[in-house]
């Protein structure tokens, strides 16, 4: 405790000397032994952080096609469904009333036509008899035919009838949860608009905007550090599964949609959770806009002052650095510290090389 109190005491000298560049100061040489990283480089490469947010593969909104009075809602926000469960049924004695005129007038066609076929073939054996002439023969045969293609238009009256009278009913297309429910059991639904919100939580991903110009540098090879800082400990670092980049550039922003696939969910990750997204790059540095990032490990901080101490060919320094957001076990450098330099990712162990604590 006494070494770590020496090395953060050390840190409130840093606002008086921070115009002095202390890795320059000819210092103590650093061991072999002393670990050190790269700042800006994540797994030997360069990398983009990027925001975004958790979002499902498969979801949906359930609308109706017809209006109506909602009569049975049975669900709430946060339940689990199973694909073809109901959820909403629409007062539908409307359409069973058509429906119902619907099979009586296709039951009269039908009763017409079988009149009809008598009456073709009585006049058909009379016409051969030459009782009556072939132009009776004509009229009987276009009534058995209006009567028959009047069947048919029925048939498919009935069949748009049945149709009409399931979309009273809705149905969950696939399992899911219920993210939101917009209506009441009362209320009057009107086509097209949204009575429920689905989900899919087998699927999830990561969707991330990338400037266009640093989405042609990623490395599609490498493997994306996720960090969702609202989830449960457990399930903040998920492994990133495989990469989709969008082959469209929104025109305003000039960014591309980039998605990464989440292992399957457990539940502890929810769709519209923040999400911090490292993107591994090609090149060996980082582009531009690119931010630094170096392990929360080898920062020192007391109150508002936070140092790293960098390693280079003078020796070793303590400086002063301005810190951003945290990712994952990593931070953001803001301010004082450069792509490329190195720096010790055990503080205690730099400070007592550069003298700052006793050994």
């Amino acid at each position: 405790m006494t070494v770590h109190r020496g090395l953060l005491a050390t840190i409130a000298t840093l606002a008086v000397v921070a115009a002095v560049p202390l890795a320059a100061q000819p210092g103590p040489q650093a061991p072999a032994d002393l670990a050190t990283t790269t700042v800006g480089t994540a797994a030997g490469g360069a990398a983009y952080l990027a925001d975004g947010q958790v979002e499902a593969v498969r979801e949906t909104s359930i609308s109706p096609q017809v209006s109506g009075q909602v009569i049975t809602l049975t669900v709430r926000a946060g339940d689990k469904v199973k694909a073809g469960q109901l959820l909403v049924r629409i007062d539908p004695r409307a359409a069973q009333q058509n429906q119902a005129a619907a099979v009586a007038q296709l039951a009269a066609a039908k009763a017409q036509l079988v009149a009809a076929d008598r009456s073709l073939e009585r006049t058909r054996q009379l016409v051969a008899q030459k009782f009556l002439s072939p132009a009776t023969l004509d009229r009987a045969e276009a009534d058995q035919r209006a009567a028959a293609e009047s069947v048919k238009a029925l048939n498919a009256q009935m069949a748009g009838a049945a149709t009409q009278t399931g979309w009273y009913t809705l149905n969950a297309p696939f399992d899911a949860i219920v993210t939101s429910v917009s209506t009441q059991i009362g209320d009057t639904a009107m086509p097209g608009k949204p009575l429920l919100q689905l989900h899919d939580p087998s699927a999830l991903r990561v969707a991330v905007n990338v400037p266009a110009a640093v989405v042609s540098r990623l490395d599609l090879q490498g493997r994306p550090v996720i960090d969702i800082p609202d989830a449960p400990a457990e399930a903040r670092s998920p492994t990133a599964g495989t990469v989709v980049i969008v082959a469209a550039a929104d025109p305003v922003s000039h960014t591309q949609l980039v998605r990464i696939d989440l292992p399957p969910a457990t539940g502890a990750i929810q769709p519209g959770l923040f999400a911090r997204v490292r993107l591994p790059m090609a090149g060996e540095a980082p582009p531009a806009g690119a931010r630094l990032m170096v392990p929360s490990s080898a920062v020192v901080a007391r109150g508002d002052l936070r140092g790293v101490f960098v390693v280079d060919t003078h020796g070793v320094a303590l400086r002063q650095v301005r810190i951003g957001r945290a990712h994952a076990d990593e931070v953001e450098v803001l301010a004082g510290v450069s792509s490329g330099e190195k720096i010790a990712t055990d503080p205690v162990a730099a400070a007592r090389v550069a003298g700052v604590v006793k050994k």
